[in-house]
């Protein structure tokens, strides 16, 4: 059973294709990076899947990723979904606001009870 894409995934238009390889452009898209899984979807049949890759090269404007599997061949009308990794959890901001939250608290309680 294949992994569920996420809806959140972006969405990039193909711009070129070789036997094994798809090229995309990925300018403001900075967290693209070497490593990440992506999916090719055909639009015309409601993003069903066509192929899945994993992107192995990036420079300043485009990112070139490796096919892992097909069902169909990849074209450049398909569109490519890269999903965003997740932030570390010391990047979170909710994290931060916790650790502030339970210093603030802990040094009211240690001022109180002095």
């Amino acid at each position: 059973m294949l992994p569920r894409i996420p809806r959140d995934a972006a969405r990039f238009e193909i711009d070129s294709v070789t036997d094994s390889t798809a090229t995309f452009r990925v300018q403001e898209a900075r967290w693209v990076r070497p490593g990440l899984s992506s999916y090719v979807v055909d639009p015309l049949q409601r993003d069903g899947l066509v192929a899945r890759l994993r992107v192995i090269a990036r420079d300043s404007a485009t990112a070139t990723a490796l096919v892992t599997g097909q069902v169909s061949r990849v074209k450049t009308d398909h569109f490519l979904l890269v999903v965003r990794p997740d932030r570390p959890w010391w990047q979170s901001r909710v994290f931060w606001a916790g650790t502030l939250l339970g210093v603030t608290v802990g040094a009211g309680s240690v001022a109180v009870v002095r």
